[in-house]
């Protein structure tokens, strides 16, 4: 079985960010269209914060620098993917894309009108990352800060309800950078680690349409898996449609405070790093994201 999450040694070296949002209740909150193409430009994006920013680090320690996005829209049928995509294991060529194709946006899971919450990384150093995992923290009490970055005393654990998606480049992976997992977890983790267990993947280890998730890359030119920049989505409509929620992790998913948060890394040279980006997510039916109270005293769960 692939790994949902690194392996306790890669966590050991692997930094985190968080970032809160209050959204108010208004449609504005879910623009028409937004810039999908993996990241070679971002109109209709939120420039969130830097990878090293105090306040907003988690654990753990990473020298890598790049800047943090997010969106929220209603997939519109006029939507597209921009540019082109590169074919299937060709190298980059610095603006192609790579990951999933334009008639994903309508294929599989996804309908026009669902609501998506979309998150983007944008290297702005000299290092680039392989791999990442978007993670739903469903209460928002599971991904908590460190006291100041660098610091590694922030909280990094999963629950009941939490979800995450898995998109890598690596060589064992056909589908690069394609969601490859969707997972659910169905009891308490302190690290998301695989061995103790407590996860499910009902859409199974490689990557299709039937999940919720999408995802898309620019490669850097002459690599074959170094991104400079990643485009994750979650579509909330489509969660809300799988098998009632009663498998799919959106029993909790709607859970006033609930965050979105992401993990990236490389998985080729030394050095990894992960970052977690907080949102709120809207409520069944609503047409808005609900705020978020704060990064502190949420309510544990276990």
């Amino acid at each position: 079985m692939s790994r949902c999450f690194p392996a306790p040694s890669s966590r050991r070296r692997v930094g985190a960010i968080v970032a809160s949002c209050a959204l108010t209740a208004s449609a504005s909150a879910f623009a028409s269209t937004v810039d999908i193409n993996g990241g070679s430009s971002w109109s209709g994006w939120q420039f969130i914060s830097d990878s090293q920013t105090s306040g907003v680090w988690v654990q753990g320690s990473t020298s890598r620098t790049f800047d943090i996005y997010r969106t929220q829209f209603t997939l519109s049928a006029s939507q597209t993917v921009g540019g082109s995509r590169i074919a299937d294991g060709a190298a980059g060529d610095g603006s192609g894309y790579t990951g999933d194709d334009s008639a994903s946006l309508f294929s599989g899971s996804w309908q026009a009108g669902d609501r998506i919450v979309g998150v983007g990384i944008r290297y702005t150093g000299s290092t680039r990352g392989t791999t990442a995992y978007l993670h739903v923290d469903a209460y928002g009490d599971n991904i908590i800060p460190a006291t100041a970055f660098g610091m590694s005393d922030g909280q990094f654990s999963h629950d009941v309800g939490d979800t995450s998606s898995y998109i890598t480049s690596m060589s064992w992976n056909p589908d690069r950078f394609r969601t490859k997992q969707y997972s659910i977890w169905n009891g308490f983790s302190q690290n998301g680690s695989p061995e103790e267990g407590n996860y499910t993947f009902p859409y199974g280890q490689s990557a299709t349409l039937a999940m919720p998730a999408r995802s898309f890359a620019i490669l850097d030119a002459g690599s074959t898996s170094l991104a400079t920049s990643l485009q994750m989505f979650i579509n909330l409509d489509a969660i809300l449609r799988s098998n009632g929620g009663l498998t799919f992790g959106d029993g909790d998913f709607y859970a006033a405070g609930t965050r979105i948060g992401f993990w990236e890394g490389d998985q080729i040279t030394a050095g990894a790093g992960s970052t977690n980006q907080m949102f709120a997510i809207p409520a069944p039916g609503a047409i808005a994201l609900l705020g978020v109270a704060g990064l502190a005293g949420a309510r544990r769960r276990r």
